[in-house]
């Protein structure tokens, strides 16, 4: 019998296991890959803040990221060039097993290539049913359970917990691009539909290329590589384009009797731009301070568990609710309009207002100040005038 089973071996997972274990409590997590950090679809972005919140190694940074280049619908360019590196582009791999190594030191348990098949909740304790390839079932036992899945939701259903009914199509791929200076952001229905697509530089000529959108991935990835970059070449030894499903939108309910979820598995997305690395991280903190004062009074109730579901909304709620909205909005744009707030961009003085309220993981001030602004509104007006 343990004291917690994590279900899933990514960051927020990683990180709740580390500081459960930290309270000296017995945690076990299980992964369904043969190894943590393998097979990853994930532009690796994050917010130099983390790397301080959340004490994270830098040895897994390949870039820093201080300046972006924005691409119209009618490809003109607007650079927004910050004081300072404002986030950094790493290696997924090395950083998810930096996590579990930090994990593993403060005496987390790990079993990888167990798939969870079955999970069930009694009055003691929840019971879990895996399964390795080619190897019979396996059981496990915990007083509680973070389900960490990502965007895997089947022990969701069973349990009778929320899980994301929105989702945006994703698609990247890493190739040899040349010129590729910065960091690229691409918007238009031509492009990404929905929402928009990056070619980001990570070391020498090599690019990860990518979109969200919400019609078709592979064929919107077809256009911006013929468009942009016909010049390039997969990398060999990555030799395919790699897709993932977005969750979009709040999730209710992330608790239950003697389990919570976490991170993608909750729904703790950033809904402007898919990246779920920094709420992950930060609602795995609140599940690991609620999960302490549960095992302090000795109670796993859904009455005692629902306070994570407090807090972290109390942390990200309106982040995920003005993204998600502000997103859903601009995608009834079309691309003369588009082009139109472009302009607005280039000499209406976003860019300094961007200096001054942007930040890389806390989106909601931002995007609320640009809608105030007039031509935003004169904007929204003509398009509702349009329909």
């Amino acid at each position: 019998m343990h004291d917690v089973i994590v279900i899933g071996g990514g960051p927020s997972g990683l990180n709740a296991a580390r500081n459960l274990a930290e309270r000296g409590l017995d945690v076990l997590i299980l992964e369904m890959k043969k190894k943590i950090g393998d097979h990853i679809v994930c532009t690796g972005i994050v917010g130099s803040e983390a790397f301080s919140e959340f004490h994270l190694s830098s040895s897994p940074i390949l870039k820093e990221i201080k300046q972006i280049k924005w691409i119209s619908p009618n490809s003109n360019s607007l650079i927004y060039d910050h004081p300072q590196p404002f986030a950094h582009v790493v290696d997924r791999k090395k950083f998810d097993r930096n996590l579990l190594a930090d994990a593993l030191s403060k005496g987390v348990s790990v079993k990888c290539d167990n798939r969870v098949i079955d999970i069930s909740v009694n009055n003691s304790h929840v019971e879990i049913i895996s399964k390795r390839e080619e190897k019979s079932k396996e059981k496990n036992t915990a007083r509680l359970v973070l389900i960490a899945t990502g965007v895997n939701y089947k022990l969701h259903k069973k349990l009778g917990l929320g899980y994301p009914k929105d989702f945006l199509n994703g698609v990247q791929a890493e190739l040899k691009l040349a010129n590729v200076d910065c960091t690229h952001v691409f918007i238009g229905k031509e492009v990404a539909p929905g929402a928009f697509a990056w070619a980001v530089p990570i070391n020498g000529d090599i690019v990860r290329l990518g979109l969200m959108t919400d019609k078709s991935p592979k064929e919107y990835f077809g256009r911006i590589l013929k468009r942009f970059y016909p010049e390039g070449r997969m990398i060999l030894d990555k030799n395919r384009i790699q897709f993932k499903a977005i969750a979009q939108g709040l999730v209710s309910p992330t608790y239950g009797e003697r389990v919570l979820t976490i991170g993608e598995a909750a729904g703790q997305v950033k809904t402007t731009t898919g990246g779920g690395i920094y709420f992950g991280l930060l609602c795995s903190d609140i599940a690991s301070r609620v999960v302490d004062t549960a095992f302090k009074k000795g109670c796993f109730s859904k009455r005692i568990l629902a306070e994570y579901e407090k807090l972290w909304k109390r942390a990200i709620q309106r982040e995920i609710l003005v993204g998600y909205y502000a997103r859903k909005f601009c995608a009834k744009f079309n691309d003369a309009q588009l082009e139109k707030m472009f302009q607005v961009a280039q000499n209406d003085g976003v860019i300094p207002l961007i200096k001054e309220k942007g930040n890389f993981d806390w989106h909601r001030e931002l995007v609320l100040t640009l809608m105030r602004k007039i031509p935003f509104v004169q904007l929204i007006k003509a398009k509702l005038g349009n329909k």
